[in-house]
């Protein structure tokens, strides 16, 4: 059984200075537009030792989403095109092992007699060609649209004992959505729903898991909680009891401090949280917040206000880098088609400062952003999932060099 927490929350906002991230030709480079045969990424890059980068599409293939390679050596390379019960419209992160396997979740695909002949979304493992033949895909499992979740959103994290974890849009027992557990065995792979959400402690959980050092797991939920516009929660291995989990409901956002936390959290070294929400706040284009842990409570403060030629709707995670600053990407802004931003962190006592790139309106260097940027070897990489030279505006890979 799992017990619901609800910590009190003190909310501190925090102001800013804004400044334009330099968006000469120097700086900021389109480095692929995506074609028909594989359009509109939905996710953020990943990057393996050979400096050869991979994400997904959600179109192009065989109408069903692809995963693609891009290398500095040889360039664009579609490595797998789903087919509808291998997986259907891949939209969050992937994520690499140490051995090159590619691990990721689609929306639809699986069973096809399920979720209205779409099928309730899949669990899927990539696995690198051997002997010259091309990646092997493996459905590591298929969700069947009841308890155990229905259309996994985002993408899955990985422990230290290899088990995966990620989270469904809907499914449980209450169709809010759930926190799975997948587990290897010899003769496959097992799923444990670790938290059925209910509405009053979260529903729709659309953001990537993130775990702590202690395997405890914190993630956002889109809407519910006590003011129906979305939660922060964490999920803390029960010792007393094998196997159960513990739920505590770190936060609900009210109508003063933003709303819909669509994208996952991210962690500092210190316990903080990160995270974003796609609209409320003072300008009603949604902000950056971070949660900082106490003795007892968590206290909430408001780090970025978004106000339009800023950036609007932040959709995706953050990210930390090792200096404490954050990235991220707006889906709306700027010059309507979104941006690019940095949120600088200051010395005690200060004041954070924001630096963003705004996609110019025409979408010729790219629109829309919805993923995360990726830092690599200094430069930042994302995709942007409309706009750019090809023909339809399928979305581009763009590097922004710092």
């Amino acid at each position: 059984m799992f017990v619901l927490h609800c910590k009190s929350i003190l909310m501190l906002v925090l102001f800013f200075s804004l400044t334009s991230i330099n968006a000469s030709s120097d700086s900021f480079k389109v480095l692929f537009s995506f074609p028909v045969q594989a359009h509109y990424p939905g996710s953020g890059l990943v990057f393996d030792a050979a400096g050869n980068a991979y994400g997904t599409t959600e179109g192009g293939g065989y109408q069903r989403g692809t995963v693609y390679q891009l290398s500095p050596t040889s360039g664009f390379h579609i490595i797998y095109a789903f087919h509808g019960a291998d997986g259907r419209q891949p939209q969050g992160n992937i994520t690499l092992d140490a051995d090159g396997n590619i691990y990721g979740a689609t929306f639809f695909g699986g069973d096809l007699n399920s979720c209205f002949g779409y099928g309730c979304g899949v669990v899927f493992k990539l696995s690198p060609p051997i002997n010259g033949r091309g990646w092997t895909e493996t459905v590591l499992y298929s969700f069947t649209g009841k308890h155990d979740g229905t259309y996994p959103y985002a993408g899955i994290v990985f422990d230290r004992a290899g088990n995966l974890y990620g989270t469904t849009q809907f499914g449980g027992a209450s169709n809010q959505g759930v926190v799975f557990e997948l587990t290897p065995t010899p003769v496959g792979w097992t799923e444990n729903v670790l938290y059925s959400f209910g509405g009053d402690d979260g529903a729709q959980p659309l953001g990537r898991i993130v775990l702590d050092s202690a395997g405890n797991l914190y993630g956002t939920t889109e809407s519910g909680g006590l003011y129906g516009r979305g939660t922060v929660f964490e999920l803390s291995p029960n010792d007393s009891e094998v196997g159960q989990w513990k739920f505590t409901l770190i936060h609900s956002f009210s109508p003063s401090d933003g709303a819909a936390p669509g994208a996952g959290l991210v962690l500092d070294d210190v316990g903080n949280l990160y995270g974003t929400t796609q609209i409320g706040g003072m300008n009603n284009d949604g902000n950056v917040f971070e949660l900082t842990p106490g003795l007892g409570d968590w206290t909430e403060a408001v780090l970025h206000n978004f106000s339009g030629p800023d950036g609007a709707s932040p959709a995706a995670d953050l990210m930390l880098d090792n200096s404490g600053n954050l990235y991220g990407t707006t889906y709306y802004g700027g010059d309507g088609v979104g941006t690019v931003f940095e949120l600088i962190r200051p010395a005690p006592g200060g004041q954070w400062s924001e630096r963003s790139f705004a996609f110019p309106a025409d979408g010729h260097l790219g629109a829309h952003p919805s993923s995360p940027v990726t830092l690599n070897q200094g430069h930042l990489y994302g995709t942007a999932s409309f706009g750019g030279e090809a023909n339809g505006g399928y979305g581009v890979v763009f590097r922004i060099t710092r």
